[in-house]
């Protein structure tokens, strides 16, 4: 089965680096390592550029691990629609990244759940908070340490932003942004 992704980044409206094609662990890394790379080139703050490259691969990874995967592609195989934007803006300093991917419906909950539990939430406390769910192996699963969108926090400067929307019976298109 295709696990089809498509990447985009740009520096003040200039795209920097796009990639569209299979997405497995391999490449997912490359790809990072490549953005890493140009960012720094760019002359990029180090930690924010560090920033970037630990989001982009837990956003990946999300995205590999849980994207609803049965969407006809160009070539009439079953594959994955998801896609990524980073944009960064020297103005404000900040970059956007974005992903929209398609999940199963029952998969909005438990989303809603951990953005809830950890919205408003200070530095401090998702610092413990990491700690405390580490200990404990209360979110553990098979496919990782259930710490993602607590780590997504505390390295975003802004709160994540998500949206969900019908896409067809039993599936919605999950959009998420995040601000470094």
């Amino acid at each position: 089965m295709d696990k089809n992704l498509k990447i985009c980044i740009k520096i003040d409206d200039n795209v920097i680096y796009e990639f569209a094609g299979d997405i497995d662990k391999p490449t997912m890394i490359n790809a990072a390592n490549e953005i890493e790379a140009l960012l720094l080139e760019k002359s990029l703050e180090k930690d924010k550029v560090k920033n970037v490259f630990e989001l982009f691969i837990e956003t990946a990874q999300n995205i590999r691990n849980y994207s609803y995967q049965t969407i006809e592609t160009a070539n009439g195989s079953n594959g994955t629609f998801c896609n990524f934007s980073l944009a960064y803006c020297t103005l404000s300093d900040t970059y956007v990244l974005e992903s929209c991917n398609l999940i199963k419906e029952r998969q909005q909950k438990v989303i809603e759940q951990k953005i809830d539990a950890i919205k408003g939430l200070d530095c401090k406390a998702l610092r413990k908070l990491v700690r405390q769910k580490s200990r404990s192996a209360e979110d553990r699963h098979d496919k990782g340490a259930g710490l993602g969108y607590i780590m997504m926090a505390r390295k975003s400067s802004a709160p994540m932003e998500v949206a969900f929307s019908p896409y067809k019976k039993g599936i919605l298109m999950y959009k998420q942004k995040l601000f470094i």
